[in-house]
């Protein structure tokens, strides 16, 4: 029977050559029991993905944390504050101005943030409040959280939403060419149909962005 120096070699060398693993896949890696396997984990330090349910697994030294405290791996990505729900309360309280489901989004590459955002004011975590007509979420901290909506009120232009990403952009594209004379709110309609949930703030930001005519369907202006 291997001994557990051997065990953790063997873990550090799979972790040499792929990065990332699955639960499964570091086990067998170790030839250990599970109990076995977490405790060479949790002495050697690892990180857990923050999306993907946390399925993926890497060890400590191997993320290169950007200046946001994040990292990514094949589409896995990582955090320096661990799961989803710590990540985005430590980028919420670090935005000068508050930040918009859309905007976590984007920047954690996520798909949908609102649900752990309602539990994160549900459970005091984070605070909300809406500016033209959406939430923004702030630090709970009082300091923190006045200076952010007193930043986000000040921005006299506001900022268009992040571009949908390009599956969204083809589907509400294709929309367009069949209804060339439809409204953002009545393509948003069809395309909510369609369970492809883009709103018709959304709508208007791909417009904009390609510079597209909304009388005229898809021709430039």
């Amino acid at each position: 029977m291997r001994t557990p120096h051997f065990q953790l070699e063997d873990l550090l060398d799979a972790f040499r050559q792929k990065k990332v693993l699955t639960r499964n896949e570091l086990l067998q890696a170790a030839g250990c029991s599970s109990m076995t396997g977490w405790r060479l984990l949790r002495s050697y330090g690892y990180w857990t993905s923050y999306n993907f349910n946390g399925r993926f697994y890497t060890l400590a030294g191997i993320p290169q944390f950007d200046e946001q405290g994040l990292w990514a791996y094949r589409g896995i990505r990582f955090s320096k504050w661990g799961p989803l729900t710590e990540t985005i309360v430590a980028r919420v309280g670090a935005s000068e101005a508050g930040m918009t489901p859309e905007q976590l989004q984007q920047q954690l590459d996520v798909k949908n943030v609102r649900p752990a955002l309602s539990r994160l004011v549900q459970r005091g975590r984070l605070a909300r409040k809406k500016f033209a007509g959406q939430y923004v979420y702030f630090s709970l901290a009082k300091t923190s959280r006045e200076h952010q909506q007193k930043r986000r009120a000040e921005q006299r232009v506001e900022l268009p939403p992040p571009l949908p990403p390009p599956e969204q952009i083809i589907a509400l594209l294709v929309e367009i060419i069949q209804r060339p004379r439809s409204s953002p709110k009545q393509w948003a309609r069809r395309l909510r149909r369609l369970k492809i949930p883009l709103s018709a703030r959304e709508i208007e930001a791909v417009l904009d962005h390609y510079q597209l005519d909304v009388k005229k369907g898809l021709s430039t202006s």
